[in-house]
């Protein structure tokens, strides 16, 4: 009996060819529209934050002392929901940006100028999002103000702080990076500030330290680690002689996955030639989209 597959199930080519359009939609949108994506997107880590500070600091500090696991848990418990709000509510991430735009380049559809101004305002959108909430709704709320919360946030803001040397870990799932205490730069744009507003023993200039080393590991993550990989398993070269590649030449390049792929229908399975066919249509849409796009501002002036 031949497996029923469901539709939305993508092969490795097919998941490509997604992320690629993805980052060409990104890339092509007004810089104001992108930066106000990167503050919608702030502003959900902003709550996603609020919610795990809630849980994980209404522990007593004997319990967290005794059981220093279970703060992890409410942070990486509820955390989470910011990303979820992005999906259903729209707003923009550096840190999936930073895959989606390192595939985008790798496979030559996007510009390097477009590349940057998109990361550029993002991050500087999350940045405002993340002060927004932390600021009117952690700060002026007094959420945080008493025990056991203050205590919490003080110690969970000097560990962010003092604890940048794990930043390469790199890009792990949010629950898995929580519970771990690796960092996450966007993540870092609430919890720090907030810690700060309430009095928490250190300096921006501690902030942007561990910052810059938290956002250094996530691009190397983001960008050569998981985007690479993604590209180097959909368009392997072989560096072996035919004598040692199983008797088979060189390719142009090479499916991921062979066992996953033949369990999936055949018009998800495409071959590298058909896939560089798709990558150069796209390659002229955003061509074309960069065309339009100028003589709209032309015709503006």
């Amino acid at each position: 009996m031949t497996p029923t597959v469901s539709n939305s199930t993508l092969s490795c080519l097919s998941l490509e060819d997604a992320i690629l359009h993805n980052a060409i939609t990104k890339t092509c949108n007004p810089p104001d529209k992108t930066f106000f994506l990167g503050v919608l997107g702030g502003v959900w880590v902003g709550f996603g934050g609020i919610a795990g500070l809630s849980v994980a600091g209404s522990i007593p500090a004997t319990v967290r002392n005794d059981w220093p696991i279970l703060p992890k848990f409410g942070i990486a418990l509820f955390f989470p929901f910011a990303v979820h709000f992005v999906t259903l509510f729209g707003g923009e991430l550096l840190g999936g940006n930073f895959v989606i735009i390192g595939v985008g380049l790798l496979n030559r559809v996007i510009s390097p100028f477009r590349a940057f101004q998109n990361l550029f305002l993002v991050y500087l959108g999350n940045w405002a999002g993340a002060l927004l909430v932390s600021y009117f709704f952690a700060y002026q709320t007094k959420l945080f103000a008493d025990e056991p919360y203050i205590s919490f946030l003080h110690t969970f803001t000097l560990s962010k702080i003092e604890g940048h040397g794990k930043i390469m870990a790199l890009y792990f799932p949010v629950v898995i990076f929580s519970l771990s205490g690796f960092e996450f730069s966007i993540a870092n744009m609430f919890f720090i500030p907030t810690g700060l507003m309430y009095g928490a023993p250190t300096t921006i200039g501690r902030l942007w330290v561990n910052q810059s080393a938290a956002l250094l590991g996530n691009m190397v993550g983001g960008m050569l680690v998981i985007a690479g990989s993604e590209h180097a398993m959909n368009h392997w070269r072989s560096v072996l002689p035919a004598v040692l590649n199983n008797g088979f030449m060189k390719e142009e390049g090479t499916l991921a996955a062979h066992d996953v792929e033949s369990t999936r229908r055949a018009k998800d399975f495409r071959g590298h030639q058909e896939s560089e066919f798709h990558k150069e249509a796209m390659r002229k849409r955003m061509r074309d989209r960069t065309a339009s796009i100028g003589e709209e501002s032309d015709t503006e002036m």
